[in-house]
């Protein structure tokens, strides 16, 4: 009997070298056949009370729609990702890096008339709850979970991704000036994004999230980095920031409105009547010692009874 309760989580990926990643990262894996012959894995996350279904859809934004909807209605999940590789599109989004996408950018929507092509684009605001894991988690020891480790390690990065059904692989063509000039703001650009976001949006209440690793700039050398091994790596990557994610949320005991202490030991939720939500700083010895509470969604850190939120994008986030 598949579960059906608050510790699933879904981790969908397109290709092989991305599904071999995630599951990299699990232990005790069993096959899961849904009705309609589509084969997930389900592991457990070291250290944690997630049951993790791992799955392959194949590459374009129509069959991870299609497979996002069927994970969703079958496993109803606590929180589904797509993880996978990407190619880069800023200056500072290096490759190894981690793009976390804040918005999913639709980008090949539009009007082809005899004055041009006028776009016609969709977007989708991926979850706060887990932009805010993701920036938790960010500012841990997450990429710890690397093996073999890059020096230097590779950074993550919370920004917009672009998801068409084009591979893009050239700085000097008509569809790259298209893309600098109305959506500059991203950082990398894919092609499953789009339909799991759109899948996921028309599932209502699961929170979702997209994670990418940085395998080639889009600028012509991707057929070098490939040879180079850069989307083993890249995939590695994305894995271990999804995992990482994962672990940041809050474990499904405290979901439930149990007492018990979530992991990290540093808080007590309380759960009264009222159907309110004491956060209390567990006790400490030390006088600077940072503690976590959650709320909303939003991730804070207690210092001696005061509270400060720490939602905002880090430093490298422009």
């Amino acid at each position: 009997m598949v579960s059906t309760d608050t510790k699933t989580i879904v981790v969908l990926t397109a290709l092989s070298v991305e599904y071999l990643a995630v599951t990299e990262q699990l232990t005790n894996l069993q096959r899961e056949d849904h009705p309609s012959g589509m084969i997930f894995e389900r592991g457990e996350l070291p250290g944690t009370s997630w049951g993790i279904y791992v799955a392959e859809a194949g590459d374009g934004n129509q069959a991870a729609a299609v497979l996002t909807e069927r994970a969703i209605s079958w496993l109803n999940p606590r929180a589904v990702f797509f993880t996978g590789i990407a190619g880069g599109r800023k200056r500072d989004v290096t490759l190894g890096d981690v793009v976390i996408a804040t918005q999913v950018w639709g980008y090949q929507g539009g009007k082809q008339g005899i004055d041009g092509f006028r776009g016609r684009p969709r977007a989708w605001e991926t979850s706060f709850e887990l932009q805010q894991a993701a920036r938790y988690a960010g500012r841990g020891h997450w990429a710890e979970r690397i093996s073999p480790l890059a020096v230097p390690p590779p950074r993550i990065h919370l920004k917009p991704i672009l998801a068409g059904e084009i591979v893009l692989d050239s700085s000097q063509s008509a569809l790259e000036e298209y893309l600098d000039s109305h959506y500059n703001g991203a950082a990398a650009i894919e092609m499953e994004g789009a339909g799991f976001a759109s899948a996921a949006h028309l599932a209502g209440a699961v929170p979702f999230l997209v994670v990418r690793g940085i395998s080639d700039k889009a600028d012509g050398t991707k057929r070098a980095t490939d040879a180079a091994g850069i989307q083993e790596t890249a995939a590695r990557h994305a894995a271990a920031a999804t995992m990482a994610v994962i672990a940041a949320l809050p474990e499904p005991c405290a979901l439930q409105g149990s007492n018990a202490k979530p992991r990290g030991g540093h808080y007590r939720k309380e759960v009264h009547d009222t159907g309110t939500a004491d956060l209390r700083p567990a006790p400490t010895n030390g006088p600077k010692q940072l503690n976590r509470a959650d709320h909303g969604g939003a991730v804070y850190a207690v210092q001696n009874g005061s509270q400060t939120v720490n939602n905002g994008p880090g430093a490298g986030d422009q």
